[in-house]
């Protein structure tokens, strides 16, 4: 535990503990990694099991607000003063930040777990390639083979079904939910240049929940006590899993990390056939394996490279 709470106050001053000191222990990063991985796929099911019956932007709210009280509590702990710098960018990673969730969330209604979870991790290449432009980096090959594959995979995910609107209408949710999950990654990096992360956690919080709540319509549910346990546990799976990822990803190098990041799709797919009974049957394994593949690919090899 000293351990990782070492880590999680280390991660607020942007500091990487694996560039201080030799970590005798390096699972503990890949620990730390696979359990967040397993945390987001949790809040996916049970996100996924409340929106039977539960509004999406209802579960925005629960999941969010369970967050922001959860950072809340941390940022009091650790006396980090609410101060923000370059509101534009920040409102940027914010604003995509929420439409990611709302997309995501909604996007459940209609389609398997394990495809929405593998069509949101379409992000990471997306960011690859919008970075070319927006933050100088370099067009390298490996993130154009990357582009193609991660498209080739939503094409077999989505582009095959034929008669079937609600599904269809379900994976360009989840496909949306990328593209802004991409947007709010390449302000994340402007962001983080000079706002804390657990600020940056706390200004998304606050954001989606208040967004959510103007957004929400006028079918409120008051949820009973099996829906009360699914808002509250998709909130605080959230919270938990984003802590875990911090953390691992400070003591981890940042491509190695990534890589294990990509856990999350597989628990989601596991989780959605025992729960949900919503095993991926050929063409939908073909089309997430290329999606995840493109993803590690990125992580691995697709460093940026200094423009010319």
């Amino acid at each position: 535990m000293a351990a990782w709470r070492l880590a999680l106050e280390l991660a607020e001053f942007q500091v990487e503990v694996s560039r201080i000191i030799a970590l005798p222990d390096r699972s503990r990063g890949v620990a730390l990694i696979a359990l967040g991985a397993l945390l987001f796929a949790i809040m996916g099911a049970m996100a996924k099991g409340a929106s039977a019956s539960i509004p999406t932007f209802e579960l925005v709210a629960a999941r969010s607000a369970v967050t922001l009280v959860a950072m809340e509590g941390l940022r009091r702990k650790l006396q980090v003063p609410l101060v923000f710098f370059d509101w534009p960018v920040l409102a940027s990673r914010t604003i995509a930040g929420f439409v990611a969730i709302a997309c995501y969330f909604d996007a459940l209604r209609f389609i398997p777990l394990g495809e929405a979870v593998l069509l949101n991790n379409m992000s990471p290449v997306l960011t690859s390639v919008a970075a070319v432009g927006l933050l100088g980096e370099t067009l390298s090959k490996i993130r154009i083979v990357a582009l193609v594959a991660s498209f080739a995979g939503l094409w077999l995910l989505v582009g095959q079904r034929h008669g079937d609107s609600t599904q269809n209408y379900g994976a360009w949710l989840g496909a949306a939910s990328a593209v802004a999950s991409a947007w709010a990654l390449i302000s994340l990096k402007k962001a983080a240049k000079r706002n804390r992360s657990l600020l940056i956690v706390w200004a998304l919080a606050a954001t989606s929940t208040v967004g959510s709540l103007i957004l929400a319509d006028s079918n409120w549910i008051v949820p009973d006590s099996r829906e009360a346990v699914l808002l509250l546990g998709t909130g605080l799976a959230a919270a938990m899993a984003q802590l875990l990822m911090t953390s691992g990803y400070r003591l981890l190098d940042a491509s190695e990390a990534s890589v294990y990041a990509f856990l999350t799709p597989l628990f989601s797919m596991l989780l959605g056939g025992v729960l949900f009974a919503e095993w991926p049957g050929p063409q939908a394994m073909a089309g997430g394996l290329l999606i995840v593949a493109a993803g590690i690919a990125v992580a691995v090899r697709g460093k940026p490279a200094k423009p010319a």
